[in-house]
C-alpha cells in the first residue's frame, strides 16, 4: 500500500508581504544626506577639471603661431602633455607611435 501524501493547499494567491515599517526622520535624512554629498563632490571635481582645461588652454593660447616644443619634457614642464595634433606647439617628433598625441604617458607593457 502506498504511503499517503501530506494535504497541500495549492492557491493562486501570492504571498502576503510584511507591510512597510516605518522609516524614521534620522534614518531618511541620512540617506538623502548622503546623496547630497555626493553629489556635492562631484560638482567639486567637476568645477577642478573645468578650471584645469581653462589653465591648460590659456597656456595654449598664449604661444606665438608656428611655436613647437623642443621636446617631451618641456611640454610636461608648461603642463600641457599630452599634446594633441590640433592644438599648437605639436610637432610630429613629439608623437613617437604616430597616433596624433605627442608627449603621452608610456604605459609599458
Amino acid at each position: 500500500m502506498a504511503r499517503p501524501q501530506p494535504y497541500r493547499r495549492f492557491t493562486n494567491r501570492s504571498q502576503r508581504r510584511p507591510a512597510p515599517t516605518a522609516e524614521t526622520t534620522l534614518q531618511t535624512a541620512g540617506r538623502y544626506g548622503l546623496i547630497a554629498v555626493a553629489s556635492g563632490l562631484g560638482v567639486a571635481f567637476g568645477a577642478n577639471a573645468l578650471e584645469a582645461a581653462q589653465e591648460r588652454q590659456a597656456i595654449l593660447d598664449a604661444l606665438p603661431a608656428g611655436y613647437t616644443y623642443s621636446g617631451c619634457s618641456e611640454v610636461r614642464a608648461a603642463g600641457v602633455a599630452p599634446l594633441y595634433r590640433h592644438e599648437p606647439g605639436f610637432s610630429e617628433r613629439l608623437d613617437g607611435d604616430g597616433d596624433g598625441i605627442g608627449c603621452e604617458p608610456y604605459r609599458g607593457r
